[in-house]
Order: structure tokens, then sequence, then C-alpha cells
């Protein structure tokens, strides 16, 4: 019984990580400046994070500037693509996942091969659909380069989580975000100015704290229990969820094409989470 209920605890807190995180594409919405906004998330996750783990290692360090990149592109790609599509581009991560794999010194297997041809397909899918109007071309491009930021950093994590320093991947990389979001937020300020900074700096503490620090803490908490591979699986109702989100607050309504791409996303997201045969 008490199995039972460790495990169903469990599988709540990543299905709670999954829903705070689809609503990230809400948030860069509503926040106004994405760009300010992705230099406010850093900045509240980084202050959070310091209480727990203070990390200078070279892990930090690469986790930081991968996560960076995310928490920059992405909001761009909420904005320009719309919610619900920018959320399904982000889990094109297992295609960018196995080739950044392969550098840490993994085999591909068929699973995984196959993972990244339905990724591709679902691109070419979204590429036709950005070619007849449908889909903003900055947004698939920001879509794409998020996935491959995301991808980036699930690989790198799987890599130094093997030596056991999880957490210096995970909270410890906070900081280093800013190397990244801080940079940008300072470039874009200097050239179009500072506006109004109320909007992104609320959306900003909204995503540092209910869309970063508090989901991840579910999320591992989760997986310790029921395992990288199912919770793998629970966490493809984030871009489900965002699908909903962007239907409900802004009307977005995706053609044939871009359903069909959502479809092949989850397959491989649902298939390169699976276990290999035989392990």
């Amino acid at each position: 019984m008490d199995d039972r209920v460790g495990e169903a605890s469990a599988v709540a807190k990543i299905l709670g990580a999954a829903a705070f995180w689809s609503t990230i594409g809400v948030a860069s919405v509503l926040g106004g400046n994405y760009v300010e906004l992705a230099f406010f998330r850093s900045l509240v996750a980084a202050a959070i994070s310091l209480a727990f783990i203070r990390s200078a290692s070279k892990a930090s360090l690469a986790a930081g500037l991968l996560l960076g990149a995310l928490f920059t592109i992405y909001p761009i790609a909420a904005v320009l693509a719309g919610v619900g599509t920018a959320a399904y581009l982000l889990y094109t991560a297992p295609l960018w996942t196995t080739l950044e794999a392969r550098a840490y010194g993994e085999r591909v297997n068929k699973q995984s091969a196959a993972s990244v041809a339905l990724v591709l397909a679902a691109v070419a899918l979204m590429a036709l659909s950005a070619s007849r109007g449908s889909i903003s071309v900055g947004g698939l491009a920001a879509g794409l380069a998020s996935g491959a930021a995301y991808g980036s950093y699930i690989a790198a994590a799987r890599y130094y989580s093997r030596l056991g320093r999880d957490e210096e991947v995970s909270l410890g990389a906070m900081p280093y975000t800013l190397f990244v979001s801080a940079p940008a937020a300072l470039a874009y300020t200097l050239a179009f100015g500072a506006g109004d900074l109320a909007r992104p700096a609320l959306a900003g503490l909204y995503l540092g704290v209910f869309a970063t620090v508090i989901p991840y803490r579910l999320f591992a908490s989760g997986v310790r229990a029921v395992g990288a591979s199912r919770a793998s699986v629970l966490a493809t109702i984030e871009p489900a969820l965002a699908a909903v989100w962007g239907y409900l607050l802004f009307g977005e309504r995706p053609g044939p094409l871009v359903l069909a791409a959502y479809g092949l996303i989850t397959a491989a997201a649902a298939l390169s989470a699976r276990p290999p045969r035989g392990a």
C-alpha cells in the first residue's frame, strides 16, 4: 500500500512539473518583452538556487550556458510561432540529444534512430506549413533552436548525472544561465531601450519560481521513484497542455499539417524515453 501511495505521489509530482512547464509560453506572451523576461527568469532562479547549492564546476557551467540559451530563445518561439507550436518544437529535443550523445561517447541504437526519423518528418511537415504561411518562419527557427538547446542540455545532464553530479546540472546550473540571458537583455536594452519593465519582471518572477525551481525539484523527486524513462513519457503532457492554453487563451488553431507534426513529435518523445530492448 505504501509503495502504491509513493508511486502515485511521484507520478503526481512529474505531472505537476509538466503542467507548470506548459505555462512558460503563456507567461512569455503575456510578459511583453521576451528578452528582458528571460533575464528576470534567470535572475530569480539563480537567487533561489544559491540558497541550496553553490557550484563552480565545469558541469554546472556547461549546463547553465545551455539552459541560459533555452531560457532566452524559447520565449521568442512562443511569441512568434504560438504557445502550442513552440512547446512541440521544444520536444524535437530527441534529435539533438541523439546527435549530442554521440559526442559524449554514447552509442545510437535503433530506437534512438527511429525517434530521430520521426522528429525529422515532423520538422519537414512544419517547414511545409511555414512555406504556406501557417507558421512564422522566424518562430519555426526559434523553436528548433530551443529544441537544440534543450536536447544539448539533456545530453550534458545525462553525462554528468552518470558521474553523480545531478545537483550540479540542475540547481547548480541556474546562476550560470545569467551568462547568456544578461548579455542578451543588455544588448536589447542598448539597442531598443528598457521600455516597461514591470510586465517582464512579473512574468520572469513567475517563470523563475513556478516554471523553473519548483518543477525542476518536483521532476527530480518524482524521477527517483518512477525512473527516467517513465517520467519522460509522463512529461509529454507538457506540449499537449501548452497547445490547450494556446487555444483557450489566444485562439491558436493549428492546421492539419501541424497537428500531424504534433503527433509525430509526441511519438518520438515517447519512443526515445523507452528503455532499449534487453536493458
